[in-house]
């Protein structure tokens, strides 16, 4: 069995909109919630361990996947409001994460270009200054050193363009799909 087969033993799939079920069980709606962040409701932050077990799930379900979350409340209280404010709280958290990843993203891309530019610069003094008559050895180190800093700033601008910025472009996927997460309450009184 492939790895990425995995998930679908782990969790449910909804038979209506094939979404992948990720269930979390609460015994109470404070517990969404940092128990230390004391914040209005509307601005608290998500539970960390429940972010990082949301975090752990979505890194088991291909990227493809749409999810559904469904959070299981163990009380009979049924409270609109509370339900609400747990909708608020959890797209502000994610809304959030997405605009530190896009800003990751919009400064290695500002570098690569900065990096590129000086690349380009160093390159092309080295091709000019290099067609002179007349080199001392200060002189040949110095064009040296034009060639092998614009090289090494060409590389820096491959290796952030096409390497270092596939980690903020998957984490800012993954985060939209959480944001397009169907959220969903059940109760300890009602029939599942």
């Amino acid at each position: 069995m492939k790895k990425s087969d995995n998930y679908e033993i782990q969790y449910r799939k909804n038979p209506d909109t094939g979404r992948i079920i990720i269930d979390i069980a609460l015994d109470n709606y404070l517990e969404f919630f940092h128990e230390w962040d004391n914040s209005i409701f509307k601005k608290r932050d998500i539970n960390p361990e429940l972010a990082e077990f949301l975090d752990l799930c979505s890194e088991e379900i291909p990227l493809r996947k749409k999810l559904q979350i469904v959070l299981f409340l163990n009380t009979s209280e049924i409270s609109q409001e509370k339900e609400e404010l747990i909708l608020i709280s959890y797209r502000n958290y994610y809304n959030s994460l997405k605009r530190s990843e896009k800003r990751k993203t919009v400064r290695y891309i500002k570098i690569s270009a900065i990096s590129l530019f000086i690349s380009f610069a160093l390159l092309f003094t080295y091709g000019f200054l290099n067609n002179r008559k007349g080199y001392t050895v200060i002189s040949k180190v110095f064009l040296e050193s034009l060639l092998i800093g614009g090289w090494v700033f060409a590389w820096e601008t491959i290796h952030l363009l096409f390497i270092d910025i596939i980690e903020p472009i998957r984490r800012y996927r993954e985060i939209k799909r959480f944001l397009e997460a169907d959220i969903r309450f059940k109760y300890l009184n009602e029939d599942t």
